[in-house]
């Protein structure tokens, strides 16, 4: 997916969380960057792997991208994370989700792009 697509995700997401809703959004600077990254990951993880992931809001799919950066931010590695994905989905959703993973962790963005390397 190109930048621009990107960036007009992100665009939207902000724009519905200012808008309101019953769920009371996050309008906080740091509530719409989190809406924001999500929005981003969703798009990065649909494109790795349209069939599973591209009619999934971000808030749906999100969960799973924090749980990634939850365990590299702890010192777990690439492996590691992959490895619990792959108990819940396939090798491809797997693989998107975690290349996925920089939009919210991009200080993971050189080992996410290591690991990635290592399978070709």
């Amino acid at each position: 997916m190109n930048r621009a697509a990107l960036l007009s995700s992100a665009a939207a997401v902000l724009f519905l969380a200012a808008c309101g809703s019953n769920d009371q959004p996050d309008n906080s600077p740091a509530g719409l960057k989190k809406a924001a990254q999500e929005a981003v990951f969703a798009d990065q993880a649909a494109h790795g792997d349209p069939d599973d992931f591209t009619d999934l809001a971000p808030k749906d799919i999100a969960p799973e991208g924090h749980q990634v950066c939850d365990m590299l931010d702890q010192g777990q590695s690439v492996d590691d994370a992959a490895t619990k994905l792959r108990l819940g989905f396939s090798t491809k959703a797997t693989g998107a989700l975690i290349g996925a993973a920089p939009a919210l962790c991009p200080q993971h963005r050189d080992a996410v792009d290591a690991w990635i390397a290592s399978l070709v």
